[in-house]
């Protein structure tokens, strides 16, 4: 071999090893997700998260378990995203939890919460499908006086009828894989009923049964589709659901999401078993999605929002003292076919309680170029004209900019 082919296979060898490297090094850090920058409407330059605590007190649990996830494969981080009907349509919870469930957690998650929506009669998210039959009635926590009560999912869906059952289809062929090993499901039993799980010709009985903690399944096997049924409906017996847990066995993100069309800060106050459900969940962090309904009157005190809101964190506190709290403020919009000046001022109120609670922000007032903004974001068909509700597109570039937001703040943690 000569000299010069020596030289040759040396040097392709440490190209060979400084690309690897640099490859190894990219997948490390590969964690933002491509977000289409072509819109002159959005104002991506306001995208980060405004913090107030120089320390970053409250995000650095929650950046060390995610750090430990992806840097290890191991651990769990629960975030749970709470709002109205941003959120429960789940296009925007949805992509912030496909884009965690991708790049961290590696293509395998927890689906999280679910609820019978279509058995009632509403809207729901389009990661999943419900089938089913029963005569279904409901207590929503929109409602003056829920007449049952509400946890988690802010709606509570009631039948005796004896043929009551709902099949859940989790999708399948996407880039995540939401099988489930554990099952629970939220609820109350009003006489001797008990529910169960049905996988194909296969029951399943719960291991552990209670009003407060739920019934437990597990499906050691996995599944993406299971239906549940109930022994015992009828003749004054009932079974109140207040929704169903899929959870996997897998480490990684879990982004559960609640969401009531029209929820207001005053409707979640109604929820008086959210604390008991929300210890299933033990969020490490908070998303907060609720005040555009608050703000859709000419009344509007935001004193009195923020009275009503520092109750709420304070029953998540009650659960979790560490939990951090992300307030993603209300998006610009028309009241009356008007600008609504309410915007600004619940704006000001997430500025105080972050503040207070050592919590962040994310803008999205401001990513929509502020007062007025919805109208450019109609006008590029990123939301409806109701200047209210996002488009699905609308909705998934808000989700893709809320999750490298962030992503943001925890890589300039890393680096400190």
């Amino acid at each position: 071999m000569t000299k010069n082919n020596k030289i040759l296979i040396i040097s392709a060898f440490v190209l060979f090893v400084i690309g690897y490297a640099t490859n190894v090094n990219a997948q490390e850090h590969n964690l933002y997700v491509d977000v289409d920058s072509s819109k002159s409407c959005v104002k991506f330059e306001k995208s980060s998260l405004i913090t107030f605590d120089g320390t970053n007190k409250t995000l650095v649990p929650f950046f060390k378990k995610l750090n430990k996830i992806e840097k290890t494969g191991k651990g769990n981080v629960n975030i749970w995203h709470v709002g109205g009907s941003h959120v429960q349509a789940g296009s925007f919870s949805g992509r912030v939890r496909n884009n965690f469930a991708t790049k961290v957690n590696g293509g395998s998650a927890s689906r999280t919460i679910l609820f019978p929506y279509k058995l009632i009669g509403t809207n729901g998210p389009s990661d999943y499908t419900v089938s089913g039959e029963g005569t279904w009635t409901n207590s929503k926590c929109t409602q003056g006086s829920p007449e049952y009560e509400l946890g988690l999912s802010g709606i509570t869906a009631v039948t005796s009828s004896p043929n009551a059952h709902v099949t859940f289809e989790l999708k399948k062929g996407g880039d995540v894989n939401w099988k489930t090993r554990k099952i629970i499901v939220l609820g109350k039993a009003i006489g001797d009923v008990k529910p169960y799980i049905v996988l194909g010709n296969e029951s399943i009985k719960y291991v552990r049964a209670s009003d407060e903690e739920g019934y437990v399944f597990h499906v050691p096997d996995g599944c993406d589709t299971f239906s549940l049924w109930f022994h015992g409906l009828g003749d004054g017996n009932s079974f109140e659901l207040r929704g169903v847990i899929a959870l996997s066995d897998r480490p990684g993100v879990a982004y559960w999401a609640s969401g009531v069309n029209g929820a207001a800060t005053s409707s979640w106050l109604r929820c008086s078993l959210l604390e008991e459900d929300l210890k299933l969940v033990s969020p490490d962090m908070v998303i907060f999605g609720i005040g555009i309904n608050d703000a859709h009157t000419p009344n509007f005190k935001p004193d009195k929002f923020k009275e009503r809101y520092q109750l709420i964190i304070d029953k998540i506190k009650a659960v979790n003292p560490d939990c951090h709290f992300l307030f993603v403020t209300n998006n610009d919009n028309l009241r009356k076919k008007a600008v609504n000046p309410n915007t600004a001022k619940v704006e000001e109120v997430f500025m105080e309680l972050a503040k207070e609670n050592n919590g962040s922000v994310w803008n999205l007032y401001r990513v929509m170029g502020g007062f007025g903004g919805s109208k450019k974001w109609v006008a590029n068909s990123l939301m409806q004209k109701d200047h209210i509700h996002f488009k699905r597109e609308g909705y998934q570039l808000i989700g893709n900019l809320l999750y490298n937001a962030i992503i943001e703040q925890y890589l300039l943690w890393c680096e400190q």
